[in-house]
């Protein structure tokens, strides 16, 4: 077995959480911190708009606390 969580998909979205806090603790300057706190200026694409991480970690987060 390689890894001894039973949900795997549950472990998966804990450690994202995880690593959210990791870079809310970051420093301003840091490389990871500052392409999170990115907002793109282009023109975007035509059609609906593709999730981004920060959204989905959200989604994750609110899910798993409503568990």
């Amino acid at each position: 077995m390689l890894i001894k969580h039973a949900d795997v998909l549950r472990y998966i979205k804990a450690q994202g959480i995880r690593w959210i806090g990791h870079i809310e603790r970051m420093d301003k300057e840091r490389t990871v911190q500052r392409i999170t706190e990115r907002r793109p200026t282009a023109a975007g694409r035509i059609g609906r708009p593709r999730l981004r991480w920060e959204e989905e970690a959200r989604d994750n987060v609110s899910n798993m606390y409503s568990i």
